[in-house]
């Protein structure tokens, strides 16, 4: 789905936009007929959260109905962006941006880089500013350096933001404590958002 403009190197910005919005409403869609289906798609096992229970029967009811569409729906590629242009977006939404080597290479574990970042990511962390009224600072992207796997930083699936008073209240506030993860990081949120406490950052992941 994604164009580059002729020796720039660069993704159109033209179809990143139609493309963000698209996929936006393509992922609530899929969030929609996933948690109405109780699909189990094993994410909340693997970041040590326990599973809402819903009713047996509505659930039965509903997972015949859709879970064809779930699963096409999940099929479909992500949008991902150039870090030039996620970085224009965040900036136009009063996010900020640091990386301890001053640098945006995504092979270099010093940088920040948003490389290859899917759209989703980028449009989520901006609505986090939104809603939550905070300074948001991205200190960690799609680099290397960071634990592998399907729902990763390198895979476009996770940021890192700096600390401050009003975002750690907010997360407190609005997501429900789940348990301690295994490296001592407390684990906050529902079936879309997972927020990690680590030592000098929270490490989101955007499902």
């Amino acid at each position: 789905m994604s164009t580059r403009v002729a020796r720039a190197g660069l993704y159109d910005i033209g179809v990143l936009e139609t493309a963000r919005h698209y996929s936006r409403d393509l992922y609530r869609r899929s969030i929609a007929l996933r948690e109405a289906a109780d699909l189990d798609t094993g994410l909340w096992e693997r970041e040590g959260l326990s599973e809402p229970q819903r009713p047996v029967g509505e659930a039965r009811v509903r997972k015949s109905q859709v879970q064809t569409s779930a699963r096409a729906a999940h099929r479909l590629p992500s949008v991902r962006m150039a870090h030039t242009q996620a970085a224009q977006l965040l900036k136009q939404a009063g996010l900020g941006w640091k990386s301890s080597g001053r640098c945006t290479s995504r092979g270099n574990g010093h940088c920040t880089s948003l490389e290859a970042v899917r759209t989703e990511t980028v449009n989520r962390v901006i609505d986090l500013k939104r809603e939550s009224k905070c300074p948001v600072v991205i200190t960690g992207g799609t680099e290397v350096g960071h634990a592998p796997g399907l729902y990763s930083h390198y895979g476009g699936y996770k940021l890192d933001i700096k600390p401050n008073q009003c975002i750690s209240r907010y997360i407190k506030s609005e997501f429900p404590y789940q348990r301690t993860r295994g490296d001592g990081a407390p684990l906050y949120g529902d079936s879309q958002t997972v927020y990690a406490r680590e030592s000098d950052h929270w490490d989101i992941l955007f499902r």
